[in-house]
């Protein structure tokens, strides 16, 4: 997958610096805020700048740059201390699990110009499970009803109804084919 080059001394990454300040202030008092508090699914709600889908909750603490960046789903469960580089975009579809201390990475910076961000957009597909710490790389997607365990490093996609796992993840096993 080719991956967006986007220069950090250009204009136009200049003019998102805001976001990432509106972000950055709002992740603040989410997680400030006492856990599943009304005033705390009104921040994450302006956050995304729009709400959370029915049955969808973020545990806090999280980090988020570009809430605008990042769409999720119906019935997802995000546990605590997300962390989400969202320049490339992040989608989460229906029904997908994440456990704590998960990072999704939208952006590298390029060997050669440390001032490049190679950008990817990262698609969790439906019905998928996201274990404890796992990294999730740019421009990666993770399958229907696929399993990353735990600590994964995730750097190429995913095949739907299959178990990753390691650094970098491999198929650990393939799962049977739900209906």
């Amino acid at each position: 997958m080719e991956l967006e080059r986007i220069n950090m001394r250009d204009e136009s990454y200049q003019a998102s610096v805001q976001e990432i300040h509106r972000c950055g202030k709002l992740c603040f008092h989410i997680n400030q805020t006492e856990p599943h508090s009304e005033e705390g699914r009104r921040l994450t709600d302006e956050l995304f700048e729009s709400p959370l889908p029915e049955g969808s909750v973020i545990f806090p603490p999280m980090q988020i740059d570009l809430g605008k960046n990042v769409k999720i789903g119906k019935n997802v469960i995000i546990n605590h201390n997300l962390t989400c580089m969202s320049r490339g975009s992040i989608e989460i579809e229906d029904d997908v699990m994440i456990g704590p201390e998960v990072a999704l990475l939208t952006a590298n910076h390029d060997f050669a110009d440390h001032w490049v961000l190679l950008c990817g957009k990262i698609h969790i597909k439906k019905n998928a499970w996201i274990g404890a710490r796992a990294v999730i790389l740019p421009g990666v997607t993770v399958g229907e009803n696929a399993v990353v365990a735990a600590g994964a490093v995730v750097t190429k996609d995913v095949e739907a109804n299959t178990v990753v796992g390691g650094n970098p993840a491999r198929v650990i096993r393939r799962l049977e084919t739900r209906l």
